[in-house]
């Protein structure tokens, strides 16, 4: 076994984050470019109540995506443990298929309330799909790859922002009478995924854990790539983890425990530094997040942590300044110069904390405190974006962007830093036990 995964492990990790993270990519940006027939479509379902759609009333079913993501996150641990890792995404795509065709319905029946309903349930499976194929991919990894295949989450969900980004332009299906296309083509891929799914091992520590020892052999198998005669080592070594974790911790007792609850909010702050770090979107940024698969498992999460967010906090200053001095002084070439600042950003964001922040909470912790590790940092995610979306435009009306900017992008990430420079571990080609010495 080498640095880089199996073939049929890397064929896993394109099937299930294309039910994953690729569609959580997708929800993100589709409501941007289209947003105009989607306003349309909006006021249409109004004037039945012979009301004016307001675009406040827009950007609050566009934010509600976050409302249900934040329990589908809730929900994570609950759905890992009661039906497993591989079988908890049949619920999360399962969620998804419905929710897309209750889109697509109520763009027939012109119900803008329905359309509310599937954005709900799209928010609850994009969030569980998330943390539930981070799961699956750090427990069916060998530790020596394990950054690589993690590596798929991050790259799927800029892949899902590039896709929907450019089939949501009104050229192409982003009009009123066209915008469900947009929904189609999601539920097309979701059902691929849902078909292919059988052909899939669940996770070999989950199924440990449940005591079905020759399925976890074959799905060793499956997933390491190695010989029949070589799968007792890594197999045994499964099983070292999970007996040392054989009781799922509750959510109580994870923040109970000193190595548990170190290993949770180091997950939760790296996913907060990531949400309050002033990304934005591009289409340069998909390419470096290819370089990401080499750079985690060589340099190790720790430093591609601490060292993008330093270079991010740096950036970000910069920024503050030149929109402080392009508000004052309207001077051209400084908006120039912020181009180039902005592709330096998205640089170090894509090769950094940007894709690790999908995967971090799961290395930080053992086996019984996965799913709640997984389920805070999502939550941590979801929660963020809501809240960017909701306050930043009415903190910026109030005291400029500039010192918005400065509020909550600079501050945040500063913090952040200095708390993980004193307690993130390293968790390259690491057990829980190795990681929990550094903690």
């Amino acid at each position: 076994m080498g640095k880089f995964p199996s073939l049929k492990l890397l064929l896993v990790s394109v099937v299930v984050s294309f039910g994953s993270s690729f569609h959580f990519g997708y929800q993100l940006v589709i409501t941007n470019p289209s947003q105009a027939a989607f306003i349309d479509f909006l006021n249409r379902s109004y004037e039945l109540f012979e009301t004016e759609i307001l675009q406040t009333i827009w950007s609050i079913i566009v934010a509600i995506l976050f409302a249900g993501a934040i329990c589908g996150a809730l929900s994570i641990g609950f759905v890992s443990t009661k039906f497993g890792r591989k079988r908890g995404l049949y619920v999360s795509i399962g969620c998804g298929i419905l929710a897309v065709l209750l889109a697509i319905i109520s763009c027939h029946v012109i119900s803008f309330e329905l359309y509310i309903v599937s954005r709900i349930i799209l928010g609850f499976a994009v969030a569980l799909g998330l943390g539930l194929s981070a799961m699956l991919f750090n427990e069916s990894s060998p530790r020596n790859c394990r950054g690589f295949v993690s590596m798929m989450t991050g790259i799927m969900v800029q892949f899902g922002t590039f896709i929907g980004a450019i089939i949501a332009m009104p050229l192409l299906l982003g009009t009123t009478d066209r915008w469900w296309y947009i929904y189609l083509i999601e539920i097309i891929i979701l059902c691929i995924v849902m078909a292919l799914l059988p052909f899939i091992p669940e996770s070999p520590a989950y199924l440990i854990q449940r005591g079905y020892d020759e399925a976890a052999r074959n799905a060793v198998l499956f997933y390491y790539g190695c010989k029949v005669g070589a799968v007792d080592g890594p197999l045994n070594e499964i099983k070292e983890n999970v007996t040392a974790n054989a009781k799922k911790l509750s959510v109580i007792a994870v923040f109970k425990d000193h190595y548990s609850r170190k290993g949770v909010i180091v997950g939760i702050v790296v996913s907060f530094a990531m949400s309050f770090s002033g990304v934005a979107d591009n289409k340069c940024q998909k390419i470096l997040y290819l370089k990401s698969f080499v750079v985690a498992d060589r340099f190790g999460r720790r430093p591609l942590v601490l060292i993008s967010l330093s270079i991010l906090l740096v950036l970000n200053l910069v920024i503050f300044v030149l929109m402080f001095c392009f508000e004052e002084f309207q001077l051209q070439w400084i908006g120039y110069f912020l181009v180039v600042i902005i592709a330096l950003f998205l640089f170090f964001f894509a090769i950094g904390v940007g894709p690790v922040s999908f995967f971090v909470a799961a290395e930080t912790v053992g086996q019984a405190a996965r799913g709640t590790s997984q389920s805070c940092s999502s939550m941590t995610q979801m929660i963020c974006r809501l809240v960017i979306l909701m306050i930043f435009y009415p903190i910026s009306d109030a005291i400029t962007q500039p010192i918005t900017y400065l509020i909550l992008f600079v501050i945040p990430v500063f913090l952040s830093i200095l708390f993980l420079y004193s307690n993130m571990p390293e968790t390259k080609n690491k057990d829980h036990k190795k990681v929990g010495v550094f903690i």
